[in-house]
């Protein structure tokens, strides 16, 4: 018996970048990773990701330049940002969801070297 297909998680982020930078990329089906300059209609036709994940800030770009794009897009989904502790979380998630307020967007806190 056959399951349902695993949903797509489409990271944005140079998976060579993650990787000088110590950050480990996962070896799994249902991961597809992408530049932001990549990011456009085909892309997430090809890919219909269930979520969107990226680095709060990473290589010339953040999660509202991310989440702009998404938005422009059509993108409604779940979009999570990664990013160390921060001191006002709840900021920064007001600013990504006033560019973009039809997106589900969170931040996971991860720890450094992850």
């Amino acid at each position: 018996m056959t399951g349902a297909p695993a949903e797509m998680i489409l990271v944005i982020g140079n998976l060579d970048a993650w990787e000088r930078h110590g950050r480990r990329a996962p070896d799994l089906d249902g991961f597809r990773f992408a530049r932001f300059d990549e990011i456009d209609a085909g892309l997430l036709a090809e890919v219909a990701p269930g979520m969107v994940l990226s680095w709060l800030v990473d290589d010339g770009h953040d999660a509202v330049d991310i989440a702009r794009r998404l938005a422009e897009l059509g993108f409604a989904g779940r979009y999570r940002a990664l990013a160390p502790d921060l001191p006002n979380v709840a900021a920064i998630v007001e600013e990504v969801r006033e560019v973009a307020p039809d997106l589900d967007f969170d931040l996971f806190r991860v720890s450094p070297g992850i």
